[in-house]
């Protein structure tokens, strides 16, 4: 979903920069956002590492910060352990955490006044709502990230004229017993439905963010 995100922004002319807990699983996407360009995590070092770097890679300040960092893995409420628990909050909540406070220094706010705001993303689920046992430990962890996206939400208009968009996808992706993908839920049909919006309303707020949709499901 991240690299089908990042190829059709890479297509309509976006710079972007893509942070991974490993780099080999970025070197395939960076070539594939390159071109399509010319055709058209640990939270303790997130700042320095990674984040900062990308300010430096686009020369300023960012438009959109998309956080999409989760550890999906087995885990039973009855035999989950207190490390892997901790594990999956330091990815998903205090990630975001971070990537929110440090973005609302570093968003780019110079057309706030022509109704073209920064953006914080926030890709999630409906864990929180709709607990699987056998994902806890995520279940868990995800419930802390949509409590502070939705705080997120509330705070940062008025504290630092950035707005947040939580694109929330109920399924899995990828079916378990096809190996394919679940039906409805192509990575196409997502970016489409639940992140389209998100970019092309951003540039459309000259009248404020009274009318901005925050969350948005498939």
């Amino acid at each position: 979903m991240s690299r089908l995100l990042a190829l059709w922004l890479a297509s309509t002319g976006w710079n972007i920069a893509l942070v991974s807990r490993t780099e080999s699983s970025l070197s395939t996407i960076a070539d594939e956002v390159k071109a399509a360009q010319t055709n058209a995590g640990n939270p303790d070092s997130l700042t320095a590492a990674a984040l900062d770097w990308c300010t430096q890679q686009l020369g300023g300040k960012l438009d959109v910060l998309n956080y999409n960092a989760a550890r999906v893995a087995d885990s039973h409420i009855t035999t989950v352990s207190p490390e892997m628990l901790e594990l999956d909050f330091r990815v998903s909540a205090v990630g975001i955490l971070v990537a929110g406070q440090w973005f609302t220094r570093n968003a780019n706010t110079d057309r706030v006044s022509q109704g073209e705001w920064p953006l914080f993303l926030v890709t999630g689920g409906t864990l929180d709502r709709e607990p699987q046992m056998v994902f806890s430990s995520l279940c868990a962890a995800k419930a802390a990230s949509q409590t502070l996206s939705r705080l997120f939400a509330q705070a940062l208009p008025q504290a630092s004229r950035v707005v947040v968009g939580m694109p929330l996808i109920r399924a899995r992706i990828a079916d378990p017993e096809s190996g394919g993908y679940t039906e409805g839920y192509h990575p196409d049909t997502i970016i489409q439905t639940v992140f389209r919006p998100f970019f092309e309303e951003r540039e459309k707020l000259q009248d404020g963010v009274g009318k901005w949709t925050v969350e948005r499901v498939i």
